[in-house]
């Protein structure tokens, strides 16, 4: 009898999570295997540099490999392209550490809505899990269904980071949406003599 409410539980649990990969993730799947897909598909990019322009927002310094230096970043910047509408997105933007373990996160509620002249508001939400009653708003204005996310970490020489391969990850409504590898390399290890 018990082993049949647990497989009865168990084919619940699988037919109710098995529908839970949204539409966009699907879509950027699906992109991934080379799939051809309608010109207003979803989309998602991630680049990585050491920082933004304050003039002109222009990404300085983009790529994979990052150096220690007295102050310095890695900065991901996460472009969404053809967004849904009123439709609330939870996204968590994720750096993890060479040993797989996540340092730390920041996470948000985002929705977008069409304004009267045709432009696109998108409000972000950013929360904090340890602070159920924080949230601090930003509302981007574009012509596109389109917003982007931003996150930084820092690897100044201050913050002694390990040297090695690190990883950023964007999830979308609890799923897995993308994963960008990473190397910093630190300062030469500096050998004592006996």
């Amino acid at each position: 009898m018990k082993s049949r409410l647990f497989f009865l539980l168990f084919l619940i649990f699988a037919a109710v999570f098995a529908g839970c990969s949204s539409e966009e993730l699907k879509q950027v799947r699906a992109a991934e295997k080379g799939e051809l897909l309608p010109g207003d598909a979803f989309s998602v990019e991630t680049t990585l540099c050491r920082k933004v322009s304050r003039k002109s927002g222009r990404r300085i310094g983009e790529g994979t490999e990052f150096k220690v230096r007295k102050k310095s970043y890695v900065r991901a910047l996460v472009d969404f392209d053809n967004v849904k509408t009123e439709r609330p997105y939870t996204i968590h933007l994720s750096w993890l550490r060479p040993d797989g373990k996540e340092m730390f996160r920041k996470f948000a509620e985002v929705r977008q809505s069409q304004l009267q002249d045709g432009q696109f508001q998108t409000v972000i939400n950013w929360l904090k899990a340890e602070n159920l009653h924080y949230s601090k708003a930003d509302t981007l204005v574009s012509d596109e269904p389109e917003f982007t996310m931003e996150s930084k970490f820092n690897i100044s020489e201050k913050k002694a980071r390990e040297p090695g391969l690190y990883h950023f990850r964007v999830y979308l409504d609890r799923g897995l949406l993308m994963e960008e590898p990473f190397e910093v390399v630190g300062p030469p290890v500096e050998v004592e003599e006996s």
